[in-house]
């Protein structure tokens, strides 16, 4: 009899698994599996004899009777979550979920290198190619080959999907790049700030948010550094296309490194594609183009001349005002203020995540940048060590620990938004809620933080200036208190910080379906997903915090 009942068991969690399987693709925004799927899982129990019980399972009833299905067929969980979830331990998850964000960025890749920011085509429309997403998408590929690379891992069908798909993209961007649209042309460089294009590599010709002048700062540095990498490997490009790699640096990366050099004094819409102003992050990733361009006109012999003098000038006069004139940081403010103008008119705080953004995204290299020739006048400021930085960080999480209901419960790592007045829902306008994108990237910003002290092997400074990012860790007295590389009272931090990193990791983890897929937002009251299905861009940000976890522990 009981072998009869372990052998009922088993079956129905194969024939439930196969449930699961085959309606995939109809319930990317639940944590639990829809009511059809739980009703076809009793009827499948019923007739195996497993719920012997008169009275039909309630729905709650079906979700339990789910859970230990699927339980019988995972490993036990243990998690720091608040919330109960169906996942594997936190570690398992970290591999499996990385996993599934590089194939799910690759899904949503065609073979012209258009990179489609989500396949979901109403309620909202995403089916569309942004400069923007593009570029961060593609920075991550190339950092999967980078690690290949130090880990002298061997070259694979892969690796060999994951080049031509990069040069798929340089091909296509160069044609982008010449396609007349809403905010211009080619001649006049002003095309090249249009924000999006159609997957068919067209014009996109409706009102819109326009200029968006990140985009060809953050195209820039991402074929940058795909050349850094073709350097580094001494690969050589394979598409014929493409020629060689001053081929690509000529016609594709100089366009994009003027246009930087003639508009970056001037206003345009933020990443958000919200407000026409001067932002933060637009003109961080314009100056790390600008100091990438610089270095690489050298390795080009293009040091010299009009050019040259142009790369110089506009960056050093984009980072002094970036650090005194437009107004990013003030005396009457402890945190980055992404758009200034939105403050002294009253609309908003000025605490944002693309400021954390725009700190991962232009110093995630400064170790590689520490080893070149550049002099100390080319650096990027507001690092992850300033003081302003990790209280915009901090401020975030203190304002959206009480504005996210889903949050009452979480005493570390809460769900994070974009910025505190937000109102856009996923399809319209009501109430922000928080995004995968900007949850992972508070993970991200402190393993990188914790890399950086290690990997320079600082002493740790906590004075007035940045006390608020580190209360929940250490309460500290005085004005100034010190913690010494490497002492015991360093490394316990160490390790706090390694856990309140992986809390935020674990928020996303609560919310991804059992599948790792993830949308653009999960909603801030029932935390199940809502607006763009499969974004891009979200499964890139967890696959890049993933991998700086790793970073982080391999440097202490």
């Amino acid at each position: 009899m009981l072998q009869r009942d372990a052998m009922r068991l088993v079956l129905s969690v194969v024939i439930i698994t196969l449930f699961e399987v085959s309606y995939a693709q109809l319930w990317p925004y639940q944590i639990l599996p829809p009511f059809p799927v739980l009703e076809g899982c009793r009827e499948v129990l019923s007739l195996l004899g497993v719920n012997r019980g008169k009275e039909g399972l309630s729905t709650a009833t079906h979700s339990t009777a789910y859970a230990s299905a699927a339980a019988a067929a995972t490993p036990k969980t243990t998690t720091t979550s608040s919330t109960e979830t169906l996942f594997p331990e936190f570690e398992t998850w970290l591999e499996t979920q990385q996993n599934a964000s590089f194939h799910a960025i690759l899904q949503n890749i065609n073979p012209e290198g258009v990179i489609v920011a989500s396949p979901s085509q109403k309620e909202p429309n995403y089916y569309y190619q942004w400069i923007r997403d593009s570029a961060i998408t593609v920075r991550t590929l190339i950092s999967f080959l980078e690690d290949e690379h130090i880990n002298k891992v061997s070259a694979s069908h892969l690796h060999s999907q994951v080049i031509n798909l990069i040069e798929s993209y340089v091909i296509n961007n160069y044609q982008l790049q010449r396609t007349p649209n809403k905010s211009g042309g080619f001649n006049d460089l002003l095309g090249l700030a249009e924000p999006k294009f159609n997957v068919d590599m067209t014009a996109f010709n409706e009102p819109w948010g326009r200029p968006q002048r990140d985009g060809p700062g953050l195209r820039a540095a991402t074929i940058i550094q795909f050349l850094d990498y073709l350097n580094q490997t001494g690969n050589l490009v394979n598409h014929p296309e493409l020629q060689n790699s001053a081929y690509i640096y000529q016609e594709i990366v100089k366009p994009d490194l003027r246009y930087i050099c003639q508009f970056w004094n001037e206003t345009g819409f933020d990443l958000w594609e919200e407000v026409d102003s001067i932002h933060f992050f637009t003109s961080m990733v314009q100056l790390k183009a600008l100091q990438m361009g610089i270095k690489w006109s050298r390795y080009f012999n293009d040091e010299n001349g009009e050019f040259a003098t142009q790369l110089r000038d506009s960056f050093n006069a984009l980072k002094q005002h970036i650090q005194k004139d437009f107004g990013f940081v003030t005396s009457a403010s402890n945190h980055v203020i992404e758009s200034p103008h939105l403050l002294e008119s009253g609309e908003r705080l000025g605490l944002d995540i693309a400021t954390i953004l725009a700190v991962i995204y232009t110093h995630e290299n400064d170790e590689k940048e520490q080893r070149t020739e550049s002099s100390a006048s080319e650096t990027i400021p507001f690092n992850v060590l300033n003081s302003y930085v990790l209280s915009s960080l901090s401020g975030l999480i203190i304002d959206m620990r009480d504005r996210y209901p889903i949050n009452n419960n979480r005493f570390d790592g809460v769900a994070l938004g974009r910025y505190p007045e937000d109102i856009y829902n996923g399809v319209g306008t009501s109430e922000g809620n928080p995004w995968f994108i900007a949850t992972s990237t508070a993970s991200e910003f402190i393993y990188q933080f914790i890399y950086n002290l290690q990997h320079q092997k600082l002493n740790l400074v906590i004075d007035d200036t940045n006390r608020q990012f580190f209360l929940p860790l250490i309460n500290v007295t005085g004005n100034k208190y010190i913690l010494e590389y490497n002492s015991s009272e360093y490394n316990l931090l160490i390790e706090k910080l390694l856990k309140y990193a992986d809390s935020f990791l674990d928020v996303v983890r609560t919310h991804t379906d059992s599948q790792g897929r993830m949308s653009e937002q999960f909603n801030k009251n029932t935390g199940y997903m809502q607006g763009a299905k499969e974004l891009t861009w979200s499964y890139s940000a967890v696959w890049n915090a993933i991998r700086w976890r790793r970073r982080a522990f391999f440097a202490i």
